[in-house]
């Protein structure tokens, strides 16, 4: 026996999967010499030492020379590849994405196999729960409202029958304060007392979004007419969480009449309403 030859080389297999090798001895001048070699492996998986079956391991990459087959003093070897195995999950980065209304976010997809493998994709980009609008790049718009939209990117890849994919969820902030608004109008006025129903005042953007962030600003209600009209009760109400609820307030004045409150902070457009005791 002068050389081993083991077949395939080199042998190209998935995670995980098996490969059948074989040896065959010649002698120096190429003559078949029967051998019953003995099967070893230096990495990259496993193989029954008596019939040459290989067992791929978990982590791809090239193993050169890995797979032996000895008789004697003799052996060959030879090279395996392991490839990662089919695509198992999608993860998007980053997830989740905070961002404020009409602003961009760039979002990635990354394919791992079941063993944790890095698995190449070209991912096909998709809104489901509205918040924006994504390109085929992965670049997202957020739309004109704010709120939480919960796995609204997805990323997809595969075919119909075999397609994965992965989520990932939006906050979308709303902009800068720019408006008050009436929420809920005071009514059941009585000249003198608070009105049964008490005002409800929001702060909001250009886009009517509440900044639901705002616990700070105060927003006072003021009384206009030429009959003499005063507030009566707490005239100002702070904020929480982007809305100023009124409480006490009342307003004082001849029954009848129409008057008009105002209710406005500094640098903010106010809001108004008619009511009549």
């Amino acid at each position: 026996l002068a050389v081993i030859t083991i077949t395939p080389n080199p042998a190209t297999m998935a995670i995980n999967a098996t490969q059948q090798f074989t040896a065959v001895g010649k002698d120096s001048s190429g003559n078949v010499v029967a051998i019953t070699p003995v099967w070893s492996v230096v990495s990259g998986g496993t193989i029954n030492a008596t019939t040459g079956l290989f067992t791929a391991g978990t982590v791809p990459a090239t193993f050169a020379n890995t797979v032996t087959a000895t008789s004697g003093t003799i052996s060959g070897t030879a090279t395996v590849t392991v490839t990662p195995g089919a695509l198992a999950v999608i993860t998007i980065t980053p997830n989740p994405a905070t961002m404020a209304i009409n602003a961009t976010q760039q979002f990635t997809a990354a394919g791992k196999d079941a063993a944790g493998n890095v698995v190449a994709i070209t991912p096909t980009w998709t809104v489901v729960a509205s918040g924006g609008t994504i390109g085929t790049t992965g670049l997202f718009t957020a739309g004109a409202t704010a709120g939480t939209f919960t796995n609204t990117v997805k990323a997809t890849s595969g075919s119909t029958s075999g397609t994965i994919s992965g989520t990932a969820t939006v906050t979308v902030t709303p902009g800068a304060a720019s408006q008050l608004v009436l929420t809920t109008n005071a009514a059941g006025a009585v000249s003198g007392v608070a009105f049964t129903t008490q005002p409800v005042v929001a702060v909001r953007d250009s886009l009517g979004n509440t900044v639901t962030t705002d616990n700070s600003t105060v927003v006072t209600m003021t009384v206009m007419s030429t009959a003499g009209a005063t507030v009566v009760g707490a005239a100002t109400a702070t904020a929480m969480a982007g809305v100023a609820t009124f409480t006490t307030v009342g307003i004082s004045g001849t029954v009848g009449t129409s008057y008009t409150l105002t209710f406005s902070t500094n640098g903010l457009t106010s809001a108004t309403q008619s009511i009549t005791p």
